[in-house]
């Protein structure tokens, strides 16, 4: 391949990764993307398919998970190389979509206490503590906090644009509460001075051009584990909206009706098994107070017995 042709291959990939660069990603970083992207649009292009980011399909991706060359380990990097790149020009996580990578919380759910996210949110920059707010004291989903605008907060209401089916699915409306206004507004300080506004998305970073603009829900993402990798705590975005529902139900007695409105889902056996139930947090609970109360039991009838002992009450040795 001459380097017009792969020059012009790379072109969008390198857009991308000057977006990166700006967000202070590691060079070392940048060049294992651009290497995972580079070996993915050189398999389809040598199969006659395209290379541009908005032409790339779930087919493509299906093509790539049998003909790359290299261990499954290795094949998922390549492809969550070339997810983001697709998806910082298209806003579309088609390889998610093609249902390969199969994301690790579908199989473990990551949960995190009171003291850890403590802990987080102390070690937060204004950036990631808002992350932080919205989903654990809205319970939103990462692409919900991304959809964002100036108008969606409204006198202290909040316009959610997210995902499903019907009214409470597509569109809902929820009360901010003030420690999120606070986040807002402190991150909104941090970015005086950074560059003019170029749209009106909440959440924003200075992109190539040097204007602010929206994040990507793969950004919010990063911000959150970026923070865990700091502070030793094992959290994701997900495990935000986690903690915003099992907070509800196990620390303020919410009903699980409630807690499923607030969390929008169509079904409440979707609070109930993925959220809940998954934290398992009551049966816990009950099996160690059945514990206390069979060891109390069985330590008081140590110390009656013991007594009749010290009493001489304690029955006769038996006739020989």
């Amino acid at each position: 391949m001459d380097r017009h042709t792969d020059f012009m291959m790379l072109r969008q990939t390198d857009e991308w990764l000057d977006h990166l660069r700006s967000l202070n990603r590691k060079e070392d970083t940048l060049r294992t993307h651009r290497s995972n992207v580079r070996r993915c649009l050189v398999f389809l292009m040598a199969d006659n398919r395209s290379t541009e980011a908005e032409d790339i399909d779930q087919d493509d991706i299906q093509y790539l998970w049998k003909v790359l060359p290299v261990k499954e380990d290795v094949r998922r990097a390549y492809l969550r190389s070339l997810a983001g790149m697709i998806e910082y020009h298209t806003g579309t996580d088609v390889v998610k979509k093609a249902d390969l990578l199969h994301n690790r919380e579908s199989r473990e759910r990551v949960f995190i206490n009171d003291e850890e996210f403590r802990i987080a949110y102390v070690a937060a920059d204004p950036f990631q503590r808002l992350i932080l707010c919205l989903g654990a004291y809205m319970g939103l989903r990462r692409s919900e906090m991304g959809a964002i605008r100036d108008d969606d907060m409204d006198r202290g209401t909040l316009t959610i644009h997210g995902k499903g089916h019907g009214l409470e699915g597509l569109v809902a409306y929820m009360q901010i509460p003030n420690p999120v206004l606070r986040a807002v507004e402190e991150f909104r300080e941090s970015l005086d001075g950074q560059g003019r506004r170029g749209d009106d998305y909440l959440l924003q970073a200075r992109s190539r051009d040097g204007t602010l603009r929206r994040v990507s829900p793969t950004r919010i993402s990063s911000a959150i584990t970026e923070l865990g990798r700091d502070t030793g705590i094992r959290i994701t975005t997900h495990s935000l909206r986690r903690y915003f529902a099992t907070t509800l139900y196990y620390k303020t007695g919410c009903d699980l009706q409630t807690v499923r409105r607030l969390m929008r889902h169509a079904d409440v056996s979707t609070t109930l098994k993925c959220y809940v139930d998954a934290y398992d947090q009551k049966a816990k609970v009950a099996s160690e107070k059945l514990a206390e109360h069979i060891d109390r039991l069985i330590g008081e009838d140590s110390r009656e017995r013991g007594r009749r002992k010290d009493d001489g009450d304690g029955p006769e040795d038996p006739p020989r």
